[in-house]
């Protein structure tokens, strides 16, 4: 019986042209287990008195310990799995911005999809993203895709409407942070201390003493890709 897969994506691009690397991510959980898990993160939000969205501009110190607990959440969740693309800009292999979308989106998700399984892909709506986008992804995706392996819907959600959503603008968040060395002091001295915090607390919970690593093409809880390198 093939499996029901939802997938949950997000992209940092990062407006400071002197940050050299951008991330796509995504946070990926079993179709029928994805009531459970929100339920979870809901029980989790309202612990700790958070109403609305959260997500990666609105991490701030008075919301440390409520972002503390959805890293450790996520870490401990053994149903959700999350995957990044660190990219080097300028080593994307792209015509353009828009090429160079499509090309970090095939890296992210090619390499993980699995044959036999059924994907619902969710990507956060971006207000400027090119007319037709979601429709072309999806055309570049089914192209490429393993045999078995079928794609029943790609589309836009408003990331305050999805929660994992969220979760996965959480972690690539976490990653530009520390990969574009806004966790150095001496480099960027207007950075946020508690920002910093935040990745630290997340390598330490995956035992890495940073996040600045990439992984085997088998490791399946966090998954990073440094491509362009």
């Amino acid at each position: 019986m093939a499996a029901e897969v939802n997938i949950y994506c997000d992209e940092s691009r990062y407006s400071n042209p002197e940050d050299p690397y951008l991330v796509i991510g995504a946070v990926k959980c079993l179709r029928g287990k994805k009531r459970e898990i929100v339920g979870e993160l809901n029980a989790i939000k309202r612990q700790y008195g958070i109403g609305g969205e959260f997500g990666w501009k609105s991490v701030s110190k008075n919301k440390r310990d409520f972002y503390k607990a959805v890293i450790d959440w996520f870490i401990g969740c053994d149903d959700l799995l999350f995957r990044c693309v660190v990219v080097n800009k300028k080593n994307l292999w792209s015509a353009d911005d828009e090429d160079g979308f499509y090309v970090a989106y095939h890296q992210l998700l090619y390499h993980w999809l699995a044959t036999n399984s059924t994907y619902h892909i969710y990507l956060d709506k971006k207000k400027n993203s090119a007319k037709r986008r979601v429709e072309t992804l999806r055309g570049k995706t089914e192209l490429r895709m393993p045999d078995g392996c079928c794609l029943a819907c790609m589309e836009e959600v408003e990331s305050h409407e999805c929660a994992l959503v969220q979760v996965a603008d959480l972690l690539i968040g976490c990653m530009g942070y520390e990969w574009n060395e806004h966790t150095e002091p001496m480099r960027f001295p207007d950075a946020s201390p508690f920002k910093a915090e935040l990745c630290a607390h997340l390598a330490h919970r995956l035992g890495r003493p940073s996040l600045h690593f990439s992984t085997w093409a088998s490791e399946s809880k966090f998954n990073v890709f440094a491509f362009g390198e």
